[in-house]
This record gives C-alpha cells, sequence and structure tokens, in this order.
C-alpha cells in the first residue's frame, strides 16, 4: 500500500544532539503511513549510530548509505526509494511542528502538485526569530507559475509580495511523488550552492497546481556563526557556472519577455556578488591577488556568465549591490578587492 508522506532528510555534517532531537520529533508522529528516509551522504559514524537507533526503534525509518557525493545526489536517492504520495525535504538540522499531522490532514487528497506552508526561523536554544506566515509569503490569491519564477530569481528580495528566499529552498513545501517523477525532476548534481532554486525554476516551468496553506508547519534553524563572509568555499564558483548554464537554457523562450529577462540577469549579479564574498575576496582565501584576479576574470568572461553579467540593469538595486555590480560589469577587481578583501583584512 501506498504511504501518505515520504520525509526524506540528507545527512552529513550535522550536531548529533540537533539532529537527534529532529529525529526524536519525527518519531512523535502517530500516522503508521509516513515513512522516514535516513539518506546516510557520508556521513560520520556517530550520525550513521544514531540512525540505526531509530532504525531499531522505529520500522517506519530507513537507512539508506551512499558515499559522499552532495546533498542534490542524497535528496534524489530519497526520492528514488520514496513510496509516499507526498514528498516532504527536512533538513537534518530543522525541526517539524509538533502537530504537523494535524496541519496536513486534510491535505493528502489534494490537487495541488506543490503546497506552501508557513515556517518560522529559530535559535539554537529554540526562541523564535520570526514567523513567515501566508500574507507575508504569499499576500496576493492570484499568481502565475511566472511570478514563481520571478519571486525565485529575486533571491532574498520579494516579487509581487511573494517571498523569494523562500521559493529557493526545499523545505515547509509538499511536493506530489507523481508530478516529481512524471516530469523527471531531480537535484542538479555536483551543484553545491543554489541547487535548490534551480530545482525550484524547473518545478515552476512544469505548470504545477499550487495550493497555499496558512499554517506553520517547519521550524527553520538559523545559525549566525556560519556567515557567508567568513566562510571560503571552494567549488561555489563551479556550482554558480553551472547554475547560470542551466538557467540560461531552461529559461532561453521565457527571458524572451524583457521583464523577465531583467530578472535572469539581476540574479546573475547578485550571484556573483555572494560568489566575491565565498571566494575571490573572502579573507580567508590564502590565494594571492594575481591568482585570485584570474580566477575572477576566468569565471566573469565565461559565456554563460558574461552573457547575463552583459544585459544586467542596475538601476533598481540597493546601492551597495550598485557599486558591486557597476565593478563587476567593468570587470575592475582591484576595487573590489579593495573593498571587499583588503580592507577586511587590515
Amino acid at each position: 500500500m501506498q504511504k501518505k508522506i515520504s520525509f526524506i532528510l540528507p545527512i552529513y555534517g550535522t550536531e548529533t544532539d540537533v539532529f537527534k532531537e529532529g529525529l526524536v520529533r519525527l518519531k512523535q508522529l502517530t500516522d503508521s503511513e509516513y515513512e522516514f528516509l535516513l539518506v546516510s551522504d557520508g556521513a560520520r559514524s556517530e550520525l550513521i549510530a544514531i540512525c540505526q537507533e531509530f532504525v531499531t526503534l522505529d520500522a517506519r525509518f530507513k537507512l539508506i548509505q551512499q558515499d559522499n557525493q552532495g546533498v542534490s545526489v542524497a535528496r534524489n536517492t530519497g526520492i528514488s526509494y520514496a513510496t509516499g504520495r507526498w514528498l516532504f525535504f527536512v533538513d537534518p538540522d530543522d525541526l517539524i511542528v509538533t502537530d504537523f499531522e494535524q496541519v496536513v490532514a486534510d491535505k493528502m487528497d489534494s490537487e495541488a502538485d506543490i503546497i506552501f506552508f508557513e515556517f518560522d526561523r529559530i535559535f539554537s536554544d529554540g526562541q523564535v526569530e520570526k514567523v513567515f506566515r501566508k500574507a507575508e509569503l504569499f499576500p496576493n490569491k492570484e499568481f502565475s507559475n511566472s511570478d514563481l519564477i520571478r519571486a525565485t530569481l529575486s533571491d532574498g528580495s520579494y516579487y509581487n509580495g511573494i517571498y523569494g528566499y523562500y521559493l529557493g529552498t526545499p523545505w515547509a513545501k509538499m511536493f506530489k511523488t507523481s508530478f516529481i517523477r512524471n516530469n523527471a525532476l531531480l537535484y542538479p548534481e555536483k551543484v553545491i550552492k543554489r541547487e535548490d532554486a534551480l530545482f525550484s525554476v524547473e518545478c515552476f516551468l512544469k505548470q504545477p497546481k499550487i495550493e497555499v496553506v496558512n499554517r506553520l508547519i517547519y521550524h527553520y534553524r538559523i545559525d549566525h556563526d556560519n556567515s557567508i563572509s567568513n566562510s571560503y568555499r571552494k567549488g561555489v564558483k563551479q556550482s554558480f557556472i553551472s547554475v547560470l548554464e542551466r538557467l540560461n537554457l531552461l529559461l532561453k523562450e521565457w527571458v524572451e519577455n524583457s521583464d523577465n529577462q531583467s530578472y535572469l540577469s539581476s540574479y546573475a549579479i547578485r550571484i556573483t556578488i555572494e560568489l566575491l564574498f565565498a571566494d575571490f575576496c573572502n579573507p580567508n582565501n590564502t590565494k594571492d591577488y594575481a591568482e585570485r584576479k584570474h580566477n575572477f576574470l576566468v569565471y566573469i568572461t565565461n559565456p554563460a556568465v558574461k552573457q547575463q553579467i552583459k544585459k544586467a540593469s542596475l538601476s533598481n538595486m540597493p546601492i551597495k549591490q550598485k557599486v558591486l555590480g557597476f565593478l563587476i560589469k567593468q570587470h575592475w577587481f582591484k576595487a573590489l578587492d579593495y573593498l571587499l578583501y583588503k580592507r577586511k583584512r587590515g
């Protein structure tokens, strides 16, 4: 018999206490037609031991082990194993709400392909930082799938009242399994950042039926110590190139509308600014100036990146993004390096 919901958790480097707290919350759910797919993506032994403990205690938990291949592959593995009518993605350091079953009780037979719910952001001690209600996420009753794409590309901003950051995440949503499989939708492999947003755009291009529920379902844990300005990450450059290559291909017809084109080009500017902080101008990047400049120029002259940066308008951007965007468009790495690298290093 088909299960109701397949919960998919990709597991790699979560803190043990936080991870266990999340599994306890799942185990407290009483419905026998739920399944919890714990996908170990090369997780360390103590996390595996916790998984095995829950598998032993509750038959709804299943442990799937694979070598470390990234969160996208782990989520795709979960999709392939899922037997539920719905998919619900959970990050292993987050929590579902205690009344989850009441929230979704009348949604099992929904005709929607994707159901959006409310969420909040909590600190490590459980204190709520901010609650995102339906009125803040989707204030307008009418919106198109094109609106959803524009909002996703708006990133941390809002489009037509829709919060773009939320759309570019996998959590606090239920995806109909048949919709995902019938459209061969998978998370992009070998992309370590912005893979969620790319997946969302691909979903919205398939014209899904959408339902928005005014009930809170998910606690997203925030960690202020893991700031992008302090974390130097290898591999982000190639990931962002892959994201733009894929978006250029997927949205080829969509951007024939000039307004749509502006959203994709602005997105390219914003992720390039993010890349400056995460790589080229990160104070923890130990490469010398010449090598960092070379890597920046290799990135900025990549055809997929160059195409969008050239078309980007800076007129509606905040002043800081406008300044950085101008320097990016001019390829003035020396000025970028001074502003973002040398000043931080003192």
